[in-house]
């Protein structure tokens, strides 16, 4: 006995894929499990395709399927159907040999004839043969009629055709209103420095020196730290240090009081300010500042040593400017789209600028910086929103030839003009070809002819052709558009007016 092969059809199938397993299987009996998943596959025209390929491959094929719908259409050409393996190969009569076409179909039952059985006698015997050799000649005749019928009506020539993938560039409109916008929220912030215009004398060093001090009375007297001494000019200067002040010595003649000489001491002092204008000639330094009655004070050489120099000073017109300056740019600043995305300018809203200033007015810096911020709301659409709204316009515009490959639509740019966007995109197409379209096109035409007709739309093979010429009934043309695209990287480059145009 010679084997046989079994095949699990599945979702993922297609008529093409079944064709290739048959014409690839060494067995002579040959199994198709149909799944519940695939029914959907197994139409009128697919099993008529399959049962032509069986014959012509001289394989017995079987469907194994509990589906009434597929046992009818196959029961109806002719093909055999079981529920199992098992119960193929245990109905009578069945022999998987070599000449396996021979085989009856399991779902004929064969009865087998009893040999020892006598055949009836007289008129009864006589009318049995009668009746069997009338409804032979009535089976036959209707055997031949169907296949009469069958021969003219089935298709003698089978085109499979590949369509090849277009592709196209156009620019279409779409009014903002039927887009989707998302609101694109910013703070800015922008910073603008001016030079400070105003300058102001700082004195840097103290004038520094000493002085003499002179106590009139006859008590010593303690001067301390920080006493503070008077210039003519009103400047103040300070002791830097304690000092002791001896009594005035009095030289006394018979009791006669006859001269006096004042204590003395020496004490260092320095200004009570930094700057230079605190410099002073000798003599200058002339009051003791508080209840020192006895006390005169003199600086017999100059107080020197005290330095001023020139520092900026912000003032308040320096400070308007920064802050103006910053306003200024915070208002040229654009909000840029990010990438994949485009901005609905008029959709733009502000809120009023807040500055904020580094100094004061009279402090001292070379230098006033002010800092504004300005939170920015804006409308945006998103490459994939034009996308999708994209592929609802363009099938609207008449491609009736060619229908759109879902997400090939490329977008080159997209303009907001007044209120819609003005598109340049590109998008892949695949030609919409129906096998009657095909059938009467090339029906009667060679080979040759008909690939080149077909060759734009895709690329066609034919089978079971005898001669040059394809017949002149499209009825005898048996055309499967298949699923299967010739997307290679050359694809046909279309302008959009040709996408309406038919074979």
């Amino acid at each position: 006995m010679q084997g046989y092969h079994l095949y699990e059809i599945g979702s993922e199938e297609t008529v093409s894929s079944i064709v290739h397993k048959l014409q690839n299987t060494v067995e002579s009996l040959v199994f198709l499990r149909i799944s519940q998943e695939a029914l959907s596959l197994f139409n009128e025209d697919n099993l008529r395709l399959l049962a032509h390929y069986s014959r012509k491959e001289n394989k017995m094929l079987v469907l194994l399927t509990r589906n009434e719908e597929i046992k009818e259409l196959a029961e109806k050409l002719r093909l055999t159907t079981a529920d199992s393996v098992e119960a193929f190969l245990s109905v009578p009569g069945i022999n998987v040999g070599e000449e396996i076409k021979k085989t009856k179909s399991p779902k004929m039952k064969v009865k087998q004839i009893d040999e020892d059985k006598k055949e009836p006698n007289g008129s009864m015997a006589l009318w049995a043969k009668k009746t069997v050799v009338a409804a032979s000649v009535i089976f036959v005749v209707l055997f031949v009629l169907q296949w009469g019928l069958r021969y003219w009506f089935l298709p003698k020539v089978t085109v499979m055709v590949y369509p090849r993938l277009a592709t196209t560039d156009t620019e279409i409109t779409i009014p903002l209103s039927s887009l989707n916008t998302e609101k694109e929220i910013v703070e800015l912030k922008k910073v603008f420095s001016v030079p400070a215009t105003g300058s102001k004398i700082v004195g840097t060093q103290r004038a520094s020196g000493e002085v003499v001090l002179f106590n009139q009375g006859q008590k010593q007297l303690k001067l301390y730290k920080d006493t503070k001494i008077k210039a003519k000019d009103g400047k103040i200067y300070l002791v830097t240090q304690d000092v002791l002040i001896p009594g005035a010595e009095v030289v006394y003649v018979l009791d006669v009081r006859s001269s006096q000489t004042s204590g003395q001491a020496l004490a260092f002092v320095e200004a009570l300010e930094l700057g230079e204008e605190y410099n002073a000639q000798a003599g200058e330094l002339t009051t003791l500042v508080g209840d020192f009655p006895n006390i005169t004070v003199r600086n017999i050489k100059p107080i020197s040593g005290g330095k001023s120099e020139k520092r900026p000073v912000v003032t308040a017109s320096d400070i308007e400017k920064a802050k103006q300056g910053a306003i200024d740019l915070l208002l040229q600043e654009a909000i840029k789209a990010k990438p994949y995305e485009y901005l609905v300018d008029s959709s733009e809203q502000r809120t009023e600028p807040e500055v904020i200033v580094d100094n004061k007015v009279d402090s001292f810096s070379p230098t006033v910086t002010a800092t504004a911020s300005q939170i920015v709301s804006i409308n945006k659409v998103s490459q994939e929103e034009i996308k999708r709204q994209a592929e609802l316009v363009l099938k609207d515009i008449g491609m009736s030839q060619y229908s759109l490959v879902n997400n090939s639509i490329r977008i080159y740019d997209a303009v907001l003009q007044d209120d819609a966007f003005r598109i340049s995109l590109g998008m892949d197409l695949y030609p919409t070809l129906t096998p009657q379209e095909v059938a009467q096109t090339i029906a009667g035409k060679t080979k040759e002819q008909a690939i080149e007709i077909i060759q734009e739309k895709g690329d066609i093979s034919i089978e079971g052709l005898k001669g040059e010429e394809l017949p002149a009934r499209k009825q005898w043309i048996k055309v499967v558009v298949l699923d299967e695209y010739e997307s290679d990287k050359t694809k046909t480059k279309l302008s959009f007016n040709q996408l309406s145009s038919s074979l």
